[in-house]
């Protein structure tokens, strides 16, 4: 059922009031309302462009709706966003890597409109290399932060470090910091350029620095999780989700605004130094929610203020209608992408589907390792499969059904490795199974399927019913037995090659050859040379799951 936007407007003053009802202090002298989206990554319409059909589930534009909601009964508010939100999904590629005018990119024409604070720095704005990423900072009034990255071999900041913003007599300030995890998966575009700092050295840094500046309280957006592990391996660089270290040792926060993780958390509170309670807002990912988390001000006669965090709490943007004045903004832009990402680019008589591509050999995985050897001329191939509901054919293949396909923006990189690695990588992506369950595989708590890698170009046996680091029970090429010693060529994608998903291995492999070209750029370009594919183009059955 869609409600009237008359009953969402209601609805989320009175989760404004109840939140205001919750406060250990009813009687605030000045309260702050922060929104927050977070991992955007160029969900601004609701519509999935692979599929080409409405999808109500994840909108900016729909995220617009709520904050005006918000904004018409609360006076005094920030509006935030933790990062990732230059790359993505069809809508943003098509402006990075086929709008050929040098336009702004529509997002920040967006969140120039929705009148945001700050928006901060997140890994995947590198994605596309600094010339592309700098020429759209300069094209916008929005204000970008990232104080954890510096120019290369100083600690100068790049990018704006923070904001100071004066509500009510108050001076609120805003840190933007980053995940240091971009020095490891594009090096490639800022290597020798830009060097990316500790999370919670950059914080403590930041934070003297504007309460020195006059700062009565202090929020911390980043694109950065409370916790988890750091899926890189890099002595040099800091921890991947810094968020709970920073404000259990950093003193003088108030607020944590996260991203990164694509996870939702409210109501969250991380005790700091003194016993402070910071508060913690994280909004999903895609625009999928609202974070709304609210800061109470109270003035002591001697003129001290004290901060006082209420519980956060998320608010699902799926029943919000979109702000219509902004879809009529990007309208055209929306319809340039849908007919971009629809035309067929070549067709095929057969089924492609990789529904079961974690448990079998299956076409539609070898197709990715076709292009990737036919491309490097490597001995080896590696990919994962990214997404088990991909499905398409018999008929035509479009731009849609390659980004279901390959949905990164990953370049390819031609590593050389011993055996011994290979059976090493080969028994570390089997960790993606804890073992077997009921005669059936049982996948591994918090391990992504898209940190499962499949292996062509060697014949294997992964047998996950035994212990972990013996379920590489065959591995041959060309019906020999593959050494320890024995050297061999392996392309695989650019965030796996520099340890991406704790790939340690392959991060110190040698590089052979670096493509810096998109591996779905290459699968169309191929696709469109063939106009017609089928399973038998592409598929060698050569390896097998056994439990």
């Amino acid at each position: 059922m869609i409600l009237p936007k008359s009953r969402i407007i209601f609805k989320y003053i009175l989760l404004a009031t109840l939140m205001l009802s919750c406060s250990s202090n009813p009687d605030p002298d000045l309260q702050i309302t922060i929104m927050t989206t977070t991992d955007v990554h160029g969900y601004l319409m609701a519509w999935d462009y692979n599929a080409d059909e409405p999808e109500p589930r994840y909108s900016l534009l729909k995220a617009a709706s709520l904050v005006d909601s918000i904004r018409s009964s609360d006076n005094h508010t920030l509006l935030l966003d933790a990062g990732d939100w230059l790359q993505g999904n069809p809508f943003a590629e098509f402006f990075a890597r086929t709008d050929t005018t040098g336009s702004r990119y529509p997002l920040l024409t967006v969140t120039e409109a929705m009148q945001y604070d700050a928006i901060v720095l997140g890994n995947h704005e590198f994605n596309f290399g600094l010339e592309y990423l700098n020429r759209q900072i300069a094209m916008t009034e929005t204000v970008v932060l990232g104080g954890n990255i510096y120019r290369h071999g100083t600690t100068d900041p790049a990018y704006e470090p923070y904001i100071m913003r004066e509500i009510d007599g108050i001076m609120a300030a805003v840190i933007g910091l980053t995940t240091p995890g971009s020095a490891v998966w594009d090096r490639m575009h800022v290597e020798g350029i830009l060097d990316f700092g500790d999370g919670v050295e950059a914080a403590a840094r930041y934070v003297d620095e504007v309460r020195d500046a006059g700062a009565d309280l202090v929020i911390v957006l980043a694109h950065s999780g409370l916790t988890g592990t750091t899926s890189y391996s890099s002595e040099e660089s800091g921890m991947e989700n810094f968020g709970r270290a920073v404000a259990e040792t950093v003193p003088g926060i108030d607020l944590l605004v996260l991203g990164h993780t694509h996870g939702v958390a409210d109501g969250e509170f991380v005790t700091g130094p003194g016993g402070k309670q910071v508060g913690v807002i994280q909004a999903g990912r895609w625009a999928s929610h609202l974070g709304v988390a609210k800061l109470n001000i109270f003035r002591s006669d001697n003129g001290e203020i004290r901060v006082e965090a209420e519980p956060s709490m998320v608010l699902s943007v799926e029943q919000a209608p979109q702000k219509q004045e902004l879809v009529n903004l990007i309208s055209g832009q929306h319809e340039a992408v849908r007919a971009y990402i629809t035309a067929p680019v070549a067709s095929t008589p057969d089924t492609w589907t990789a529904r079961e591509a974690r448990r079998t050999d299956t076409p539609v995985i070898d197709l990715i390792q076709h292009v990737q050897l036919r491309e490097t001329g490597a001995m080896l191939s590696s990919s994962a499969a990214f997404n088990t509901q991909l499905a398409f054919g018999p008929g035509d293949i479009t731009r849609g059904d390659l980004a279901t396909l390959y949905p990164y923006e990953n370049t390819l990189f031609v590593l050389e490795i011993t055996g011994a690695q290979l059976r090493e990588y080969l028994e570390y992506t089997s960790g993606y199974y804890s073992g077997v369950q009921d005669g059936e595989p049982a996948v591994a708590a918090g391990w992504p399927g898209y940190n499962f890698d499949i292996v062509a170009g060697a014949d294997y046996v992964m047998d996950i019913s035994r212990p972990a680091g013996e379920r590489i029970t065959s591995l041959t090429i060309n019906d020999e037995a593959v050494q320890d010693d024995q050297l061999l060529t392996l392309a695989v994608n650019s965030y796996r090659a520099q340890g991406g998903g704790g790939y340690s291995m392959l991060s110190r492999a040698r590089v052979v050859r670096e493509i810096n070209r998109p591996v779905r750029s290459m699968i169309e370009e191929y696709l469109a040379n063939e106009e017609t594919i089928r399973h038998e183009d592409v598929f060698m059955e050569n390896w097998i799951l056994q439990y």
